[in-house]
């Protein structure tokens, strides 16, 4: 009995996805295809996954499903998946504009930001008595007391605000698209908590189906 050896498709699929509504989802836009025989590979590429439909913010594609449908089609490959079991397609609003109740909204979240980072700092600044820690500071150097050491106070003043840009990585343009700055890391795992929360979900009501 001659034995025939089924040809090797790897897949690699991508973790999440942007697109549009309205369009048709292909392998070819959910993962990368590796096969030797060129015709398999352009066929599975070709291969519809899922309709992306109005008026929902996210789907989830199995990689089951996408093995599935291959096996539909080619019964004689055998698969090797790398990647994530799951794919999250996040779905863009192509009608999105933006309006001035929009651009209120952020400007008053914007002077709600800065006022509460105002008071914080101020707050702090009043904990700690930092007014007569500068009047130490001014009578150890010069060996007078001066009731409103300027010279101190407007330097910190100005230090304080490029400390917070240098923590920040604003400082330098080249430096800042080498490094991700400390908001940008908070930013990353607020998203990554966001796909892996969504995937999660999405799990569990496919499995009360």
């Amino acid at each position: 009995m001659i034995k025939i050896s089924k040809e090797q498709l790897y897949i690699q699929v991508e973790p999440k996805i942007d697109t549009k509504s309205g369009k048709i989802l292909k392998i070819r836009d959910l993962a990368s295809v590796i096969c030797q025989d060129k015709s398999i590979k352009e066929s599975v590429l070709n291969i519809e996954i899922i309709y992306v439909p109005e008026n929902v913010k996210s789907k989830v594609v199995f990689i089951l499903d996408i093995i599935e449908k291959i096996q539909e089609k080619h019964d004689n490959v055998k698969i090797n998946v790398f990647g994530n079991p799951e794919i999250l397609i996040n779905i863009e609003d192509d009608k999105k504009s933006y309006n001035i109740f929009q651009y209120l909204k952020i400007l008053l979240i914007c002077i709600i930001l800065s006022v509460g980072a105002a008071l914080a700092i101020i707050y702090f600044h009043r904990d700690v008595n930092m007014e007569e820690v500068h009047k130490a500071i001014y009578y150890l150097i010069v060996g007078k007391t001066n009731e409103r050491p300027l010279i101190l106070q407007i330097p910190y003043s100005i230090g304080l605000g490029i400390g917070m840009a240098t923590f920040f990585n604003h400082i330098s343009k080249k430096k800042w698209k080498k490094e991700p700055s400390p908001l940008d890391i908070e930013m990353y795992m607020y998203n990554k908590n966001i796909n892996e929360y969504v995937l999660d979900k999405t799990k569990h009501i496919k499995q009360r189906k």
